[in-house]
This record gives structure tokens, C-alpha cells and sequence, in this order.
């Protein structure tokens, strides 16, 4: 009994002593915890979390902010406080989570004044994920096994903003994002989607090569399709004619020096068959067809050094 007493006595002295975290509020007839519980107004709570983040305790203000979030989300200062949520965790290196945030800015406070930032600042977080360097081993592994964040953040930013700069942009860095990781039917896509959308945008000249580069990759089940081979090949041409002082056009320029070449060689492959089968003049077709088509070529001149062999066995 003595025992149960002193027991007793000493948890009334040590409650007496402890923080209160559970108050009784008469107005609400209810239990409050004040870790949880916002200011008075929506103003004083605003001040409050703005003053724990410009002293940079951001785990403090982002409870601050996600409280005037949750008391008060149709205050006017409840866009505000949403988007600081986003600029919190981007400040404690959390992109992702940051970007998040920031899309509940657009989806729940379309008129926010931060909108126009809030863009921005999504696709270059698009642009991070893009660019940072590759993860090794196992981690690389468990993030194969989910969709590249990039891809996400750059189709928001577009169904966001379709008419702003950064919509433009961000179909082009999904191009060459499904292009990296071999979807080339996709990279097509989004590629002949700035061309069409945006052809003004300073990124169309680059989408048409990056276009003519996949559809010489994207053929399912053979070394190159004819058909996405000679639309490659138009693309190139017409982006090296239409700008040839371009630094790009002189890429295209090798990239359609190439591509004649591999076309050259298929023709002559073909001749060399009939060649070797003895049909001389179904070769002599061949060659001459590769004379004629791909001069420029190391095949033109076998070709007609072909030709001079039958000539010779006459």
C-alpha cells in the first residue's frame, strides 16, 4: 500500500511538472493537442511558419505550413503556405516530394500569383532527375522497376502550362528521354508533337533531327525499316537545306552521310549476291543502281569496280 502511495504522489507531481499536451477547449468541447493546433487566424499562423523558414528550421516550418493548410484551406493565405510546403522540400534536397506539393498548388488554387513560378520551377526539377548522373547498383535496379520521374514532371508541365515556354521545352527533353531509354515509338511522338504544337519554338529545328534519329531505331524486328529509313532521310535533308548554318545541320549532315552509306551497302550486298550466283545482269542492275543513287559513297566506287570485272567477261 505504502508502495502504491508513493507512486501516486510522485505521477500527480511529475504531471504537474510535464508540458500539457492535451488542453480542454470549452469552444469546441474538445480535446486539443497545442503541437497540432494552428494560430488564431490564418495570418498569425503564416507569419509564424514564415518565421521558422526564413531561419532555416524547415522541419518546423513545413508542420507550420501543413497546419494552415489543414485549418484553414480556403483562407486566402492557404495557396501561399502550399507552395511554401514545395519550397521547404525542395531546400531539404527532396525534389520529388517537392514537386508533388507544388502540384497541389495548380490543382487546388488554379489562381494562385505563384503559378507562373511554380511552373518553372517543376520543370527544373524535371531537369534534375534528367541530368543527374546514373545510380549504381542496387539502387539503380529497384528504380528501373518504377516510371523515371522525369516523365511525369514534364507531362504535368505541359498539361499545366501548354502555352508557355516551358511546354515546348519539356516535350522535347521527354523525346529525348524516351529516346535514352529506347522508346523510340514515344520519343517520335512527343518529337512530331512539338513540331506540329510549336513550330515556332526555338526547339522544333532540334526535335526534326532528333525525329529523323528515331525513326531509323524505332523498326521493330529488322536491322532498319525502308519506310522509317527514307523518312529519316527527308528529315535530314530538309532541315540541312532549310538551315544549313545550323550546328545541328552539320550533325545531320554525318548522320545523312551514314545512313546513304548503310543504304548503299544493302544494294550492294544485293549485287555481290547475284555475283557470286553467276546472274551478271541482275547484278550489273544492282551496281549501277548504287552508281547512280550514292555517288558520294566507298559502294559507288566498288560498284564500279564491279562493273569493270563483268565488262571484262564479255
Amino acid at each position: 500500500m505504502r508502495k502504491i502511495l508513493i507512486l501516486f504522489i510522485g505521477g500527480v507531481l511529475f504531471s504537474n511538472l510535464a508540458y500539457p499536451f492535451w488542453i480542454w477547449s470549452p469552444k469546441s468541447k474538445k480535446w486539443r493537442n497545442p503541437e497540432y493546433s494552428p494560430l488564431a487566424s490564418p495570418q498569425a499562423q503564416l507569419e509564424k511558419a514564415l518565421k521558422f523558414y526564413k531561419a532555416k528550421d524547415y522541419p518546423q516550418a513545413l508542420k507550420e505550413f501543413k497546419k494552415l493548410v489543414a485549418h484553414f484551406p480556403d483562407a486566402k493565405q492557404a495557396p501561399l503556405a502550399q507552395y511554401y510546403i514545395g519550397r521547404v522540400l525542395e531546400d531539404m534536397g527532396k525534389p520529388y516530394q517537392a514537386f508533388k506539393e507544388y502540384q497541389k498548388v495548380i490543382d487546388s488554387y488554379p489562381y494562385s500569383e505563384k503559378i507562373t513560378e511554380i511552373i518553372e520551377r517543376e520543370y527544373k526539377i524535371g531537369e534534375f532527375f534528367l541530368n543527374r548522373p546514373e545510380k549504381k547498383w542496387p539502387a539503380q535496379i529497384l528504380e528501373e522497376l518504377f516510371e523515371h520521374p522525369s516523365i511525369e514532371i514534364f507531362k504535368k508541365v505541359i498539361d499545366n502550362a501548354p502555352y508557355s515556354e516551358y511546354a515546348s521545352k519539356s516535350l522535347y527533353k521527354l523525346g529525348l528521354l524516351y529516346k535514352a531509354l529506347g522508346r523510340y515509338d514515344e520519343a517520335i511522338k512527343s518529337f512530331r508533337e512539338l513540331e506540329e504544337k510549336y513550330p515556332e519554338s526555338e526547339w522544333a529545328e532540334p526535335a526534326k533531327y532528333q525525329l529523323a534519329l528515331c525513326s531509323l531505331r524505332a523498326s521493330p524486328g529488322s536491322d532498319y525499316d525502308q519506310t522509317l529509313t527514307q523518312e529519316a532521310k527527308k528529315r535530314l535533308e530538309e532541315l540541312i537545306a532549310d538551315h544549313p548554318e545550323l550546328e545541328i545541320s552539320q550533325q545531320a549532315q554525318r548522320r545523312l552521310k551514314m545512313l546513304k552509306n548503310k543504304e548503299a551497302k544493302k544494294f550492294f550486298d544485293i549485287a555481290q549476291f547475284y555475283y557470286k550466283q553467276r546472274e551478271y545482269l541482275s547484278a550489273k542492275v544492282y551496281y549501277e543502281y548504287v552508281l547512280k543513287n550514292y555517288p558520294q559513297t566507298l559502294w559507288a566506287e566498288e560498284s564500279e569496280k564491279m562493273l569493270e570485272k563483268i565488262k571484262e567477261l564479255k
